[in-house]
């Protein structure tokens, strides 16, 4: 028989030194600033630490000082900054900003002949007292000015010590400022600094050759507890003093094994205490008071020495000493455990467990795959939930003594007796009295074994196996693998859980999704991703289902599933929404609202009503962060069990306080960005939140680093993030830790969000946010789209006068050269016509006057073409219509001499088309050779020229009614000719249609 092992407060220990990046084991002095942040001193550097890295702000300091110093002691002031005292002055670190200035509290005093600032307290209106040498106190205002000195009296007429100091001030109720220095006294002080009593804290009472005073700490707002050595016995006593009426309790033993020169609490739950070389803690619940000494000696494997303690706003425990600084949190544990063992290291493996089941008694049966104890190793195991007592049995074969061990996967029971699956192929009838157990194997199709195990009633049981599913009777132990039997039954998919159903039927959870079956094991329906299912379900390993607050939940490979039945609905939860691992075995209810999830990083409860989740990890109690498929159980008594790689933990979640709400700050470490332009990465720790962040068009690679001033375990702490602007405004989590990091950002404005989970709670509802401007690239700016279509408006511009300038000249020439042919070769055609006419009335001879006669004509005929070649040249006449207005006199004067009706029509469409020069001489001589064909040869008595437009190209058709002529016997003269080399110019096609007696019709196509 063994015990399980009760919940109690866990206490954890950390020594941080040169492996977490502190160079030197001997930390002199520490404090927390307001931030969050814990500061340390190691003598000669000061170092600022968050959680997670170290970082070095000597520099800081030794720029704000000149040169290097000897730190004496560092204290958190007032509004949280730090204060430096050392041997060149007190230097007041702010920690928003991360300034540093220095002054020098002993300058403006003549009687101080020490450089040494030893220490500094602070009253009730924030003024700083600094501790010197000769046991004297300098007093610094709020805007951090030396006002006033404090100078002990002397004893004995003689002054104080050199290596006398004050190393403790207490402020009363009524604000009233005591001071303690190394020797017997207490000095009241007032605002001015000047001394107002002097109390001996070694009463009348005590023989000082006897007794010295060991150490004063504050126990109440008006008491002081003092402890006195007995010089001879080593003995320590103690007793009260009244700071108001100055009376002294009687003497009596110390109260606590330690005389501590430091007491804290925290919340009325503990009490810590520390002497120079002990660190102990007070249950002020239990009276319980527990020495870490010696735990701190296995840790540090040295002799230890503290200088300095501290307790950070989240109940840590933290002591400045020779070996490094130390670390202590506390941790109210809630699992019982059984058939756990020590690990050495987080990953080892203990018993791993596997089915947990509760007999009809109330006990609670556990199967494993071997826990050792005595030499022995038993597989099977009886945990009684009234006595905590544990029963581990080795299981032995009827048949067979020495047959091959077999290992229990999960129990069931019927009225009589205990029935088993085992991890391979047998199932079991177990006897407890004896240990033995008869074997019926299954074949060989389960695969590597069984995974469920499921009474469906007293006399059957079904078994799910990593391919299919098998049905026993215990009547005749026969078993059916439904692999092997025809009809609608799950096959060749691994079956991980069975749950009752409604209207009798069996909810089945498989690597396939899930499926309802009928009490004859065939399938009803199935749930899944497949066409026809009724409900999708985002995903398909199903390790375990429950029926909880109106709705059902899976547990699966990728997260919890919540299932609305009766509206076909589902919704996924990941580790985005607050789950320390998607792989979910189990979800059990309690009666809180709360699901209790075994994952592989731990426990999660979960409530269905806010959704929130809550994490528990090993400082939490926890035996091992693994849990097991098929290793869990609600009891009867609302006791919840789950087992995994070290054992069983249970509790019963009635029981716990759930009621406190773990809500912690956050502070970003630092950002930091690198430049491509200069090659160099920079980073920023001076950044506050609200504050804009920006970055460069050149910049990338950004990182930023968050911390919660929550030490109890930052292994445990998450962070997600949202950048609202970039398209996806939904909390992603961190995928490195405490970092973000971003490759690059698109130009734009954003606001980046952060949240945090401290030690597995709820994401804190408290909220890091700063917008961040990423600027655009010169050439992607507004301004420069501007500028650009400016510069290429004024282009255009400049290229439209251009090429106007052109075009006026081009048409001046064109106009010039019309003109002067008009003028100069016009007028010598008219004189030449002039000529041959008065010439013709002169001459007699009939063969003279046909030569003059046909000058005349030609001058005439010349004179007329000139016209036509003036007209295409001149500017003006670029418009469609301009050449139709010329064609048609053309046509009227020529049809009104030959005595032919003329008729001319144009489309509407070609009112606004414009035709070069070349064109539109080409059409005017084309059209004027036709017309002129038509006169001399048709003899017809109408000619009809049509103008259209036809597939945004330009028709002309010239059609008489004369007697036509045969295309096939006609000689093609210099007119023909001309007018199809007229139209290939323009690009165009000229058909003639004529037959004899049809008349005849000509089409241009330009």
């Amino acid at each position: 028989m063994s015990y399980g092992q009760a919940p109690q407060t866990r206490v954890n220990i950390q020594l941080l030194g040169p492996e977490q990046g502190l160079p030197s084991r001997n930390t002199r002095s520490l404090a927390q600033d307001g931030r969050g942040f814990m500061w340390v001193a190691t003598g000669q550097e000061l170092w600022r630490y968050d959680g997670y890295t170290f970082q070095n702000f000597t520099a800081m300091l030794t720029r704000s000082l000149g040169g290097g110093t000897l730190i004496n002691q560092i204290r958190t002031g007032p509004n949280g900054a730090i204060w430096v005292a050392h041997n060149s002055g007190v230097s007041i670190v702010d920690p928003l900003d991360l300034t540093c200035k220095t002054i020098n509290p002993s300058k403006p005093f003549k009687n101080i002949d020490s450089k040494q600032h030893l220490d500094v307290f602070f009253d009730k209106d924030q003024n700083g007292w600094v501790s010197v040498p000769r046991g004297k106190l300098i007093k610094i205002n709020k805007n951090f000015v030396p006002v006033a000195l404090y100078t002990p009296p002397a004893d004995a007429g003689n002054a104080a010590a050199v290596g006398s100091q004050i190393t403790k001030m207490f402020v009363d109720g009524k604000d009233r400022l005591y001071a303690f220095s190394d020797s017997t006294y207490l000095d009241e002080i007032n605002e001015k600094a000047n001394l107002i009593n002097r109390t001996n804290l070694l009463a009348k009472d005590m023989d000082p050759r006897r007794f010295s005073v060991f150490n004063v700490v504050q126990s109440g707002a008006d008491t002081l507890q003092i402890y006195y050595k007995h010089n001879i016995s080593k003995k320590f006593l103690m007793r009260q003093y009244a700071l108001g009426t100055r009376i002294f309790s009687p003497l009596t033993d110390i109260d606590t094994p330690i005389a501590a020169d430091v007491i804290y609490a925290y919340k009325n739950n503990y009490k810590w205490y520390k002497s120079s070389k002990e660190i102990g803690l007070l249950n002020q619940k239990t009276g319980q008071f527990t020495n870490l000494t010696t735990r701190l000696l296995q840790k540090s494997g040295a002799d230890i020495f503290f200088f300095g303690a501290c307790l950070s706003t989240d109940g840590s425990f933290w002591a400045a000493g020779v070996d490094g600084l130390i670390k202590v949190t506390l941790t109210e544990e809630i699992f019982r455990r059984y058939m756990s063992v020590p690990l050495e290291k987080t990953g080892d493996i203990g018993s791993s467990v596997r089915g947990i089941t509760e007999d009809n008694s109330g006990m609670i049966w556990a199967c494993s795959y071997g826990y050792n104890r005595d030499g022995l190793q038993y597989l099977l195991h009886q945990i009684d939930p009234l006595t905590h007592l544990s029963r581990h049995m080795q299981l032995h074969s009827k048949a067979n003594v020495s047959n091959e061990m077999v290992i229990p996967y999960k129990v069931l029971f019927t009225k009589d007796e205990v029935y088993a699956v085992t991890d391979g192929i047998q199932f079991l009838k177990i006897d407890p009295e004896t240990e033995a157990y008869h074997a019926v194997a299954f074949p060989f199709v389960s695969g590597r074994g069984f995974t469920s195990f499921y009474k469906l009633n007293d006399s059957t049981f079904w078994a799910g196996t990593w391919g299919g599913m098998g049905i026993i009777g215990t009547r005749d132990l026969k078993p059916v693998l439904l692999n092997d039997k025809a009809g609608r039954y799950i096959k060749n998919e691994r079956i991980n859980n069975f749950m009752p159903w409604n209207q009798n039927r069996i909810l089945v959870s498989t690597t396939n999704g899930l499926y309802v079956l009928n009490q004859d094991a065939s399938i009803y329906e199935h749930y899944g991703q497949t066409a026809g299912d009724k409900i999708k379900l985002p995903a398909l390993q199903i390790f375990h289902t429950a029926w909880f607050e109106n709705a059902l939940w899976a547990a699966t490979g990728q997260g919890l599933i919540r299932i609305d039945v009766n509206n076909k609905t589902t919704q996924l939860f990941t580790t985005h929404d607050g789950l320390p691992d998607n792989n979910i075995y189990a979800a059990l209810p309690d009666e809180r609202g709360n699901l209790w999830l075994s994952t592989n990083k731990g426990l999660s409860r979960f409530d269905t009503r806010t959704k929130k989740f809550h994490n528990y990890g090993i400082s939490d109690g926890l035996p091992h962060l693994e849990f097991n498929h098929g290793s869990y159980l609600k009891s009867r008594n609302g006791t919840l069990y789950f087992g995994g790689l070290n054992g069983v933990v249970a509790f019963n979640p009635e029981k716990l306080d759930l009621s406190s709400k773990k809500e912690s700050g956050l502070q970003l470490i630092s950002y930091s960005k690198f430049d491509a332009g200069r090659n160099k990465a920079d980073t920023i720790t001076t950044h506050q939140a609200g504050q804009q962040i920006i970055f460069n068009p050149g910049d990338r690679l950004f990182a930023f680093a968050f911390m919660s001033p929550d030490y109890q375990n930052t292994s445990l702490n998450r962070f997600r993030y949202k950048l609202e602007g970039w398209g996806d405004d939904r909390w992603q989590m961190f995928e490195n830790g405490n970092k973000l990091l971003f490759n690059s950002l698109p130009p734009g404005n954003y606001m980046l969000k952060v949240q945090v989970s401290v030690g597995g709670a709820d994401w804190s509802s408290q909220e890091w946010q700063s917008p961040v401007r990423v600027l655009t690239p010169w050439y992607k700016s507004v301004w420069f789209f501007v500028l650009s279509l400016l510069f290429i408006g004024i282009l255009i511009y400049l290229f439209y006068q251009y090429r106007l300038r052109q075009i006026m000249d081009i048409q001046k020439i064109r106009n010039g050269i019309s003109a002067d042919m008009h003028d100069e070769i016009g007028s010598t055609l008219s004189s030449i016509t002039f000529y041959s006419q008065a010439l013709l009335m002169q001459i007699e001879k009939t063969e003279h006057q046909q030569v003059v006669q046909k000058i005349k004509e030609n001058a005439q005929q010349v004179q007329e073409g000139l016209s036509d070649i003036v007209w295409s040249v001149k500017a003006g006449s670029d418009q469609i219509e301009d050449v139709f207005a010329r064609m048609f006199q053309f046509g009227s004067t020529l049809a009104e001499s030959k005595g032919f009706d003329f008729r001319f029509e144009s489309d509407s469409q070609l009112q606004n088309l414009k035709l070069d020069m070349q064109t539109r001489k080409n059409l005017y001589l084309i059209f004027k050779e036709a017309m002129n064909n038509a006169a001399k040869y048709s003899n017809a008595n109408t000619v009809e020229v049509y103008t259209t437009r036809e597939s945004g190209r330009t028709k002309l058709t010239i059609n008489d009614n004369g007697r036509g002529f045969d295309p096939g016997f006609i000689k093609k003269g210099n007119g023909l000719t001309n007018m199809h080399q007229r139209a290939a110019q323009m690009n165009g096609v000229l058909t003639i249609h004529s037959a004899i007696d049809e008349g005849t019709t000509i089409t241009l196509l330009f």
